[in-house]
């Protein structure tokens, strides 16, 4: 088990980065058996060595965090100063810098364990079930194995896709798996989601009916009820490279649960698995996050294990609604750590998918939506 990290020896700078640079240097760590953050020290040590760099584009940057050594921020800003640099510009160097002293190794220099995503915040409406079917969608035509995992007892996500729930009667749901009284095995229950661009990579565990009453039958559990839903994956885990879970649509023991699972693994990379959260531009999702990121921090004081936010990705937007989503997007986009993944448009083809039953990237797969949805899997895939 890992112990939850403390921040005491570091400090967080908070610093404009392209999306571009953002996810290169997060391949790149991963590539090479770095978390992001110790990449981004030895980024700024290389610079620092380097009395001389070509500037770099920053267009298009937004805020970044990222926790450096004690004193790391004051040395940075003090550097760009003597260089009479904007702060954007030298990380640009910085990173652009290592990048090209630091190439692609033929294969990974760490391996790591099955790479677990939690796509949830309890605010509803947020487009939770679209981001974690699209996300799973573009892996599984990356190549990858994937396990998607309906999570939610309303089942949107599991009917979106063209299937039938599980009914509550059935001895071999999920939440039977957690409890230790399913019959058969898990295997039984999966869904290969059809689709020429997921090559029978693309895994679905539909939802069940019985899942309503998670909360009440989990909470008479009173030993390992945390691990629960890592011990009913565990028969199937090192099958896939990654499993995208759509998480519950409350904040109560059955997030708790899908929050321990996607909790930091010995040996494992920061912020390689973990949870993001769709927000929209609007004041109830900073005031839904606040709730969220409350439990989670409870949870890993309780459970003494580190559970990483990826960041968010801001769904449905839509700048002609006025001043006010624009100035929310913005504030998202300022916070920094976790930063704004992506921010996806409120398009017509989300909504056509869903009413015909058919995965996005079967329905669509060359429109505005899919593209940001392969960028956004290139980067957390690292």
């Amino acid at each position: 088990m890992t112990t939850v990290e403390t921040e005491s020896s570091r400090e967080k700078l908070l610093v404009g980065i392209t999306p571009e640079m953002r996810m290169d240097l997060r391949i790149r760590a991963a590539e090479l058996g770095l978390n992001v953050q110790d990449a981004a020290t030895h980024a700024l040590a290389l610079w620092y060595e380097t009395p001389v760099t070509e500037g770099v584009a920053v267009k298009g940057a937004k805020s970044w965090g990222v926790f450096l050594p004690k004193g790391g921020p004051t040395r940075f800003d003090e550097e760009c100063q003597r260089r009479n640099l904007a702060k954007v510009q030298g990380m640009a160097q910085a990173v652009t810098n290592w990048l090209a002293k630091h190439p692609s190794p033929t294969q990974r220099l760490l391996s790591q364990p099955v790479k677990r995503i939690l796509v949830a915040l309890q605010k509803g409406g947020v487009g939770k079930s679209f981001l974690a079917a699209g996300l799973a969608q573009a892996f599984a035509e990356a190549g990858l194995r994937v396990l998607l995992i309906d999570y939610d007892p309303q089942g949107h996500m599991t009917r979106r896709l063209g299937y039938q729930t599980l009914s509550s009667k059935n001895d071999n749901s999920l939440l039977q798996h957690m409890l230790g009284q399913a019959r058969k095995h898990i295997k039984r229950i999966l869904i290969n989601v059809e689709g020429k661009r997921f090559g029978n990579r693309l895994h679905l565990l539909p939802a069940c009916t019985d899942a309503f009453l998670f909360d009440a039958v989990m909470s008479s559990v009173r030993h390992g009820r945390e691990e629960t839903l890592a011990r009913a994956l565990e028969p199937i885990e090192a099958e896939y490279d990654v499993i995208v879970i759509d998480g519950p649509p409350s904040l109560g023991l059955s997030m708790d649960i899908a929050m321990h699972y996607v909790h930091r693994r010995e040996g494992e990379l920061a912020e390689r698995s973990g949870i993001v959260m769709p927000v929209w531009a609007d004041t109830p999702s900073f005031e839904a996050y606040d709730l969220f990121d409350g439990q989670r921090k409870d949870l890993m004081k309780g459970t003494r294990v580190q559970i990483d936010e990826l960041g968010f990705v801001i769904n449905h937007y839509d700048s002609r609604r006025g001043a006010s989503p624009q100035a929310k997007k913005a504030e998202w986009e300022e916070r920094g750590a976790p930063g704004v993944l992506a921010v996806f448009s409120d398009l017509k083809e989300q909504r056509e998918a869903t009413d015909d039953h058919i995965p996005l990237f079967e329905y669509a797969p060359n429109c505005e939506l899919t593209d940001g949805l392969r960028n956004l899997a290139k980067e957390l895939a690292a």
